[in-house]
């Protein structure tokens, strides 16, 4: 490590969420963008500047500053990317999902265990949310007392340029599912973070609006866990109009013995409240300007501090074997156990 400030960071795939980490590292002091790869170069020009820029990642790795790799590729080439980044002697934070199948989370978890000096982790971001913090903290803190049951929906509103812009999204062996692992499972990883370890899925995904594409449009799932705690998700990708200009609404009721809760989000409509008890207080745990920023900066503490991260292979693996239970119960109309690590 060349500083005890800030680390540096090579950015492999530049497409949209790349300018959001990009904004991000701007804002927070321990991250800064030194290299950028990606097959259309002037995008990567766009996040690290013409003399940063490069399309092939080996000429990015021969940058000697870089200290960790910011990876946001199609879902298929994660674990492979991993690979090559925990084999140049980097650390990675990758976008989620982990991988397009259990299998993938299982041998990235292999890698790293290979490489115990480096840090792997996955940005599924909604745990840096202030208000899911809050609820998932309440939660496990008994301040509802025995949870019955939840109910998760989220309204994503996409048309075909959204296919047209990522055709590497419309098939399931290079984005392994659609509306449920891609948007769903950021929930998904919220509520086992919450409730804890699931138990059985039954579930069911179909194509509502966009026949043409091999992977789900729509998903209706039920989930056990095994504290006896029921969840229901309803997940859809084809919403219209919009809710609003962010095309997108999230949210997650729960109701205990004590009363209920409801999260609205993500950021910057994030909002937590509470029904039949006290408004729940708790301390902030990170700082920062959004939740995907707070992500970032939580990574790079990690890095430097040694200061744990919420999103490692272990939890992050969660939320992909559960979908990918869901997608399997779906075709067999069956309850399906879910699967460990």
């Amino acid at each position: 490590m060349k500083t005890k400030n800030f680390i540096k960071v090579g950015v492999i795939g530049c497409g949209w969420i790349t300018g959001m980490y990009k904004l991000a590292s701007r804002i927070i002091k321990n991250t800064k963008i030194v290299a950028a790869a990606d097959l259309n170069i002037n995008r990567a020009i766009k996040i690290a500047g013409k003399k940063n820029a490069c399309i092939d990642i080996e000429e990015m790795y021969r940058n000697e500053e870089i200290d960790a790799v910011y990876i946001s590729t199609p879902h298929h080439l994660h674990r492979p990317m991993i690979k090559q980044a925990f084999e140049h002697g980097k650390h990675v934070l990758c976008e989620k999902p982990v991988g397009v199948s259990v299998d993938d989370a299982r041998k990235i978890r292999d890698l790293d265990l290979q490489y115990p000096d480096l840090k792997l982790g996955f940005n599924y971001n909604y745990r840096y949310d202030h208000n899911c913090y809050r609820l998932v903290r309440a939660i496990q803190g008994g301040y509802l007392d025995e949870i019955y049951y939840a109910n998760c929906n989220l309204f994503f509103s996409r048309d075909e340029s959204y296919y047209e812009r990522g055709p590497w999204r419309i098939k399931k062996e290079t984005a392994g599912g659609g509306t449920l692992l891609t948007q769903g499972s950021h929930m998904v990883d919220i509520m086992i973070w919450a409730f804890g370890e699931p138990k059985s899925v039954i579930g069911k995904i179909d194509n509502k609006k966009f026949k043409n594409i091999e992977v789900e449009d729509f998903a209706l799932g039920i989930i056990e866990f095994e504290n006896g705690v029921h969840a229901q998700i309803n997940d859809s990708t084809f919403i219209t109009p919009p809710y609003d200009k962010f095309k997108e609404k999230v949210e997650l009721e729960i109701f205990g013995k004590k009363g209920r809760c409801y999260y609205r989000g993500p950021w910057p409509k994030s909002s937590l409240t509470w029904k039949g008890i006290r408004k729940y207080k708790i301390k902030k745990d990170t700082k920062g300007f959004s939740h995907f920023g707070r992500s970032v900066k939580a990574f790079g503490d990690w890095v430097l501090k040694d200061k744990p991260y919420l999103n490692t292979i272990e939890e992050s693996s969660k939320a992909l074997i559960l979908v990918s239970a869901l997608y399997k119960s779906s075709e067999t109309g069956k309850k399906e156990i879910i699967e460990k690590l």
